[in-house]
């Protein structure tokens, strides 16, 4: 029997566990605080059903889960959304979300009348009371939605789906203010969201939990390390990963490997294998794939890059690599949302020349390494650490909850 004196129901769309995305890892976070504090009652859209594992990993912070089908697989699923899409102007995820919930009436009665907080891991989940006032909603961001599609459409792979994203930023700025009007409070990952989002609720509470990370977990054990010089990047191959690292491969390794012919690029995470077919001509480059623990990774590397012209929300792959104590050099964009001082604890680079420039001294300055990784650390444990989150997110629920109490 739970002695938490509040239910919260948690709405999750795809498992947060096992995290393997920033999204998922993010709400695996907030889902793990929140458990500190309230009893949580978890409903989930997953495609596949939980396997026993995934259920009994989840059951450890949910007192109850839900899984309900997300029907994005199969093509009848697909046309649903887009006649969805055409219809009534929903983005395509929102689509999505809606036809999966429309076959199980019974679970969106009770998301609809839970008497208590509601608590979102996406945006998406905002579509259900996009026209019914719901003070006791709390709606979770993982990135501003509508600044989202603006920046994939920028950077999508093909002409396609250029056009299917600038498509869903079109339908996304018509469909969320009204969302964000009507819930009680927002959380955005950084202040930039917050301002993007405040732009279009400015009466609507929004408050700043930043991308977190368990610096208990990701600690470092980085031993000595012989051979040549290795940079570190990180992550899957979505479309803003692979901008960046074109960019980077085609702008600023040459300038680094110009003084340093023999530095190595280890690209570390699940970069699919076409992802991987761009690069396989350029020399001293190497892929993982997909990895089980990211953290022997960072271990191996001497500096982590984060070269991204122009990105959203903030990434969790820097917040992983502030935890490891890794020096990092990166452009403005690539720390949005992070309490990092260029010289202090990053240094950021503003031109491809700064970049490369950045890179060598600190290969070549192994002591400068070693004082920027931990200064970057001590920022971790200060403001991104989950248990120091964890706090300003209980103190941000708790005001939902008074609100609810004296209406």
């Amino acid at each position: 029997m739970s002695t938490k004196s509040r239910n919260v129901l948690f709405l999750s769309y795809e498992s947060p566990w096992p995290a393997f995305s920033g999204a998922a890892l993010r709400t695996l976070g907030l889902l793990k605080e929140l458990n500190r504090a309230y009893s949580i009652e978890m409903i989930l859209l997953t495609r596949k059903p939980l396997t026993s594992k995934q259920r009994t990993t989840l059951e450890k912070y949910a007192e109850t889960i839900v899984r309900v089908a997300l029907r994005d697989v199969s093509r009848r699923d697909k046309i649903r959304a887009t006649v969805s899409m055409s219809i009534y102007g929903y983005p395509y995820h929102n689509a999505v979300l809606y036809n999966s919930l429309d076959g199980v009436p019974d679970v969106l009665h009770r998301i609809i009348t839970y008497p208590g907080v509601v608590f979102t891991n996406v945006g998406h989940w905002g579509s259900i009371v996009r026209n019914q006032y719901s003070p006791n909603w709390v709606l979770n961001q993982c990135d501003a939605e509508v600044d989202f599609w603006r920046v994939y459409a920028s950077q999508a792979m093909s002409t396609t789906h250029r056009i299917l994203a600038w498509i869903n930023y079109q339908l996304a700025k018509r469909h969320f203010p009204p969302i964000y009007n009507n819930v009680g409070r927002i959380i955005s990952v950084c202040e930039e969201d917050r301002q993007l989002t405040r732009a279009l609720a400015p009466n609507t509470p929004i408050d700043v939990i930043e991308n977190g990370v368990d610096c208990s977990y990701f600690t470092p054990r980085r031993a000595a390390r012989t051979g040549p010089p290795r940079l570190l990047f990180t992550g899957t191959s979505a479309p803003r990963n692979v901008t960046a690292l074109r960019g980077f491969v085609r702008n600023i390794f040459p300038l680094v490997k110009r003084q340093l012919p023999d530095t190595e690029l280890l690209v570390a995470g699940n970069f699919s294998p076409a992802a991987q077919a761009e690069f396989a001509d350029v020399p001293n480059i190497r892929f993982t794939g997909r990895v089980d623990d990211i953290r022997p990774y960072f271990d191996q590397g001497d500096v982590y890059i984060a070269p991204f012209a122009e990105t959203h929300g903030s990434k969790l792959k820097i917040a992983e690599a502030m935890a490891m104590a890794m020096p990092i050099v990166s452009t403005p964009q690539g720390v949005r949302g992070f309490a990092l001082v260029d010289g202090e604890s990053v240094l950021i680079a503003r031109n491809n020349n700064e970049f490369a420039e950045h890179v060598i001294s600190l290969i070549k300055d192994p002591a400068h390494r070693k004082q920027l990784g931990e200064n970057a650390r001590e920022v971790a444990l200060a403001t991104i650490d989950w248990p120091v989150l964890g706090r300003k997110l209980i103190r941000i629920v708790q005001k939902t909850v008074e609100s609810l109490e004296t209406t």
